[in-house]
């Protein structure tokens, strides 16, 4: 096998090897050449080249998201590591196991005017959960046990500890480019074994005896990946009369007596209702809530229990009213505590269920009666969408357009950091990682354009079409309180534009297909969705001011009879 002839990086490449690290992400330069000729020769690794950092940043995540396993980003010195940012931000929220690798400059030479030399040191350092400095050159017995310590425990702790990116800055000398022939013989690496969370039961009488004398329990479920345990599990607890359970599109868990249109139930109640909705004990679980109604309804209106149920960060504290932080899987809580639960008499969810029948009344008679616009468009789509298709969905405004509308598909979404940059370039690598699934990205036409290089790859992929919802702009910042009315709006806010995708699909070889008006759009859905494994961008023109007057009068015709 050949390999780097610098024993530090081959102590690098092989340690991961050992820990079962798969896929590498690398973007080109010449500093990184010992680590891409050691990865891509070495048998056990699947590279793929990817040329712009962001993207591959992005993608690499997206891969991760999909295979739930650690995927790694490998890039060159200089600016080139600062390009894996918004990615490194997005997967340290999201929890997602990125292993960075940055090729440095040797560090006598930091500061001191040579090219592509940066201080690289814990460039992450606020959004990695850890950060190492492995010496490519290292030669000595000591030095190659210390890299093998590092790769290890950081290996380990992306997955098991917290998972999340974790740094891997690595310094090397010229020549770059030399090999030799080694024997591929596995170093010693330590594997961390993970630990079953249990409470004790002292702890689960006292949890379920609060439960048991709330009238009023809700269930408030955030991002959460697909998992069938957790399903199951949340639906057992949906059996008791005193609780409701609220989901999201990127929560992932459905259930016909799940609340899985927030916003569309909350919207406009009097106070009144509020007080008869708002729950005694809210029980959180998962990450990002896009609602802002909810955390605003909440916040307001402080529940008497507040617990939440994480293995990481169970004192995130969003809706100021924490009395009981519980480290350990969701699922597992809701088995453990269930038997200890007293049958309480409660028709809080049986008016939680009424109001969702109500509204939705409501909601499917406005769209069967408003005009052609972003909300008519997503309905359309939704009506089209097969089951089976894997959705990513981009922010800002496509994401809470979503919420509105029943779905049962696997769903995907940066909502971490909750930015534009990379929802494209992320379904892409989900899209890699899952070649078996068919995959729809539903994005924005800033979305697209910000991050068209998320399209620059030549890992062809055929398994993903693309839907964008052009309006002109930013139209988020026409539906949200603030920017809606300020002058600015148009040039700084939404940073209006008039393009279309067409050249860009064929740039790089995507089928191409345009709704400029309402009487194309179910033919062109149908034509778009007939072909299960043809890329397509389909590219949907709405009108800039119809769509906040639509969504305004929707938000009115909820409250109506």
């Amino acid at each position: 096998m050949e390999l780097s002839d610098k024993k530090g990086i081959q102590q690098i490449v092989l340690s991961f090897a050992a820990l079962g690290l798969k896929e590498i992400v690398i973007c080109p330069g010449s500093r990184n050449a010992p680590l891409v000729t050691s990865f891509n020769r070495h048998p056990g690794f699947h590279c793929t080249s990817i040329r712009d950092e962001r993207a591959a940043g992005f993608f690499a995540l997206g891969k991760a998201l999909a295979l739930k396993e650690p995927v790694a980003l490998l890039c060159t010195s200089g600016s080139a590591p600062l390009n894996f940012g918004p990615s490194i931000a997005e997967a340290y929220y999201q929890k997602i196991p990125l292993i960075v690798l940055t090729a440095d400059r040797p560090k006598t030479w930091t500061d001191q005017g040579d090219g592509q030399t940066i201080n690289q040191t814990h460039v992450f350092r606020n959004y990695t959960r850890f950060g190492y400095e492995l010496n490519g050159d290292a030669a000595s017995p000591a030095d190659l046990w210390f890299i093998r310590r590092c790769v290890s425990e950081g290996f380990n702790n992306t997955r098991f500890l917290n998972p999340g990116p974790v740094h891997f800055n690595v310094p090397m000398s010229e020549p770059l480019y030399r090999t030799e022939h080694i024997e591929d013989v596995a170093p010693r690496v330590f594997t961390k074994e993970s630990v079953e969370n249990r409470l004790g039961e002292t702890t689960l009488k006292k949890l379920a005896s609060v439960f048991s004398s709330c009238q009023k329990v809700m269930i408030l479920t955030g991002q959460h990946p697909t998992d069938k345990g957790f399903l199951n599990a949340v639906i057992q607890m949906s059996r008791f009369d005193n609780l409701i359970v609220l989901t999201e599109s990127t929560s992932n868990i459905h259930h016909p007596e799940f609340i899985e249109q927030i916003d569309r139930c909350i919207t406009g109640l009097d106070e009144v209702s509020v007080q008869e909705l708002q729950p005694d004990l809210l029980i959180t679980v998962g990450g990002a809530i896009v609602s802002k109604r909810i955390k605003s309804l909440l916040r307001n209106h402080h529940p008497s229990f507040h617990w939440h149920i994480d293995p990481f960060d169970s004192t995130m504290d969003t809706y100021q009213s924490l009395t009981n932080a519980i480290s350990m899987d969701p699922a597992a809580f809701f088995n453990q505590l269930h038997p200890y639960i007293n049958i309480v008499s409660s028709d809080y969810k049986k008016k939680w269920l009424q109001l969702k029948e109500k509204k939705e009344i409501r909601h499917d008679h406005f769209i069967g009666h408003s005009k052609y616009s972003d909300l008519k468009v997503f309905h359309e789509i939704y009506q089209h969408l097969p089951d089976t298709t894997v959705l990513h969905i981009a922010n800002s405004s496509p994401i809470r357009y979503a919420q509105l509308f029943s779905q049962t598909n696997e769903t995907y979404c940066n909502r971490g950091a909750s930015g534009i940059d990379g929802c494209t370039a992320t379904a892409m690598g989900t899209a890699a990682a899952l070649p078996h699934k068919n995959h729809l990205l539903i994005t924005g036409d800033v979305a697209f354009h910000y991050d068209v290089n998320g399209l620059w790859n030549d890992e062809h992929i055929q398994n993903l079409k693309i839907i964008i919802i052009n309006n002109g702009g930013g139209g988020i910042f026409r539906i949200i309180e603030g920017p809606d009315e300020a002058e600015e709006r148009a040039l700084f806010y939404e940073t209006a534009m008039k393009t279309n995708a067409e050249k860009i699909a064929a740039h790089y070889n995507w089928n191409y297909l345009a709704v400029k008006e309402e009487q194309q759009l179910t033919g062109r859905l149908s034509e778009f969705f007939r072909s299960e494994r043809k890329r397509t961008i389909l590219e949907i023109f709405t009108d800039a001011d119809t769509n906040p007057a639509v969504l305004k009068a929707y938000w009115a015709s909820l409250n109506e009879s």
